[in-house]
């Protein structure tokens, strides 16, 4: 998506999956719902210039968490 830079991580690469279903499960409790351009809504968590992302699937099947850069906050 060229239009909308972000990164990503990917559940796999992380040496210990329990600590990546436990950041999905923060980013939902903590973040904020908004609503993206395709007319879902996510759930968004702002930290330290940075939002955090994932797509909503359940947690166990959650693959990736996405960040972008807070443009708005920044």
């Amino acid at each position: 998506m060229l239009d909308i830079p972000h990164y990503y991580t990917l559940k796999k690469e992380w040496d210990n999956p329990i600590e990546f279903e436990n950041t999905v499960l923060y980013i939902r409790k903590h973040g904020m719902k908004e609503l993206w351009k395709d007319g879902q809504y996510y759930i968004y968590l702002y930290a330290n210039g940075w939002k955090y992302w994932s797509m909503g699937s359940p947690v166990s099947e959650t693959i990736l968490i996405n960040r972008a850069e807070d443009k708005v906050s920044v």
